[in-house]
Formats: C-alpha cells, sequence, structure tokens
C-alpha cells in the first residue's frame, strides 16, 4: 500500500539554522492573518523547508476521506442530495427546527488560474467577495521567483505551495471546462485544525474527470503547469463560504512542493 507520509527535505536556512519537526506537537498559532493584499502577496521569507508530497492517481478508492471524482459538473448537486451543507451552528442547547440551517445552497461560477512567470494565481468567480484573487502557489523557491514570463527561475512542471485552506460550511468541487488533466493537493478532514504538512497528499485527476472535496477537506484550488496555459474550471461550494486556513510557510517554516507532470504513483 502507498505510504502517504510526505518526505522532508531539510534545506540550510539563509537567515537562521531554525529546524522543521513533522511530529505529534501541534504548531504554535499562526501569526499570519489572511487578508485580500497578502493572499495575493503573503511577502514569503528566504529559506523555507521544502516537503515534497507524493503525486497518487485519484481514484474513488484514493479519495476515500477526502472527497470523491465526478464524471460530469452536474453529478453532485443540492438537488441531486449528493451535495453536503452543513447546518449552521448552534448557540446553545436546542435543536434547529427541521430542514433549517442549510437552506442557503451552493454559489457557482468559474475558477480562473494563470501563470505569471514563477507565480501561479487563483481567481474565484463564484463568490462575491474581494477576497477571491490567490497566489496559489510558485513553481520556484521564493527568493527566486520572478514574474518574467520570458524568464521565469522554475519550469513549471513542480509547484511550491504556501498555504491551504477548508471549508467548514460545506463542500466544494472543481470541473474542468476543457477535458484536461489536472492536479489537486488535500489533507483529510479528520486532521482538523492540527493539520501538518505530513497530511498532505497530491492528487493527478485525469482527463475527463473532475473532483468533489467533502466539507472540512484540507484543499488549495486547481494545478495545471505552465504549458497548459491559462485554464478555466466551474467551482461550486456553499453559498456562506466560510474558509479556515494555514500558512505553511509562517506557522511550519515550509513550502509544500508537488509534481504537476510526473507520472502518479498508483
Amino acid at each position: 500500500m502507498l505510504a502517504r507520509r510526505a518526505v522532508v527535505v531539510h534545506r540550510r536556512l539563509l537567515a537562521s539554522p531554525t529546524s522543521f519537526s513533522t511530529g505529534a506537537a501541534a504548531a504554535a498559532p499562526s501569526p499570519f492573518v489572511f487578508t485580500a493584499e497578502n493572499f495575493v502577496d503573503p511577502k514569503l521569507p528566504a529559506g523555507l523547508s521544502i516537503v515534497d508530497l507524493p503525486l497518487v492517481k485519484a481514484t474513488d478508492e484514493s479519495l476515500k476521506g477526502f472527497g470523491r471524482l465526478i464524471r460530469s459538473a452536474d453529478e453532485c448537486m443540492v438537488e441531486n442530495g449528493n451535495f453536503e451543507i452543513k447546518p449552521w451552528p448552534l448557540q446553545g442547547w436546542r435543536e434547529l427546527d427541521p430542514g433549517t440551517g442549510d437552506e442557503a445552497g451552493t454559489t457557482e461560477g468559474p475558477f480562473e488560474v494563470n501563470w505569471v512567470g514563477d507565480f501561479f494565481y487563483g481567481h474565484n468567480l463564484a463568490v462575491a467577495t474581494a477576497n477571491n484573487h490567490y497566489l496559489d502557489g510558485l513553481a520556484a523557491l521564493p527568493e527566486l521567483a520572478t514574474h518574467d514570463e520570458e524568464a521565469p527561475a522554475g519550469d513549471g512542471d513542480s509547484i511550491y505551495l504556501w498555504m491551504s485552506d477548508y471549508h467548514p460550511d460545506g463542500a466544494q468541487l472543481f470541473w474542468p471546462l476543457e477535458p484536461i488533466p489536472f492536479v489537486v493537493c488535500l489533507g483529510p478532514a479528520a486532521a482538523g485544525d492540527d493539520v501538518k504538512p505530513s497530511d498532505m497528499v497530491a492528487f493527478a485527476v485525469e482527463a475527463g474527470h473532475g473532483v468533489y472535496f467533502d466539507p472540512g477537506t484540507w484543499h488549495n484550488g486547481v494545478y495545471t503547469p505552465r504549458s497548459a496555459g491559462p485554464q478555466r474550471f466551474l467551482t461550486r461550494q456553499g453559498r456562506v463560504h466560510a474558509r479556515v486556513s494555514v500558512s505553511w510557510a509562517a506557522e511550519f517554516q515550509t513550502l509544500l512542493r508537488l509534481p504537476l507532470t510526473a507520472p502518479p504513483q498508483s
């Protein structure tokens, strides 16, 4: 059976010899506050440690505990009874009245991704907020990355991730508007707020498929190599759009690295 534990690669830190551990101890509370401004430009420091993630073929079996594959954009919908929305949290001991607390349903729209030099950006047009434009990853270490599209530092065949998030209010799905393969990075909802880099797994989704994330599943956006050019996906998610995030860079002094083109492990 595939060992899903990430491999930690220690690099010499440029600023200080701070070490990184994937042990059981929880990280200190993050000093990083996610805003519309720093989601696009997080000012990542030099010298971060690297955690290499395995790339696993996305199947219904391998995605258990994270979500599942979908074969059409409309396969998972509230109307079909198979798109999960979490009920509104209670303030006291009284129960919600039957049939209430989850009636906001879903919102959906395009999720656009594109490379600008070494910087991979996502733009979620399904949510009506200014905080919907993200730096989703980099093709090179922060101290080397450039926006120069003529001479990027990285080859775009792998990507470094600095953060992940989950939605406590409901599920989310991604469906490519063109039948292309793509990669997602997921952590189980069971990890909770004490998630560690070693909990995360990269999944390669074959062309002709999309992916559905269970509520609470740690994730990022969707990833394609630079050679694929700009791409658009349909995303569907809970209309409340509650988001809880972790900064791997600020809390663990770490980046997650995952391949975008290597053959996936079975």
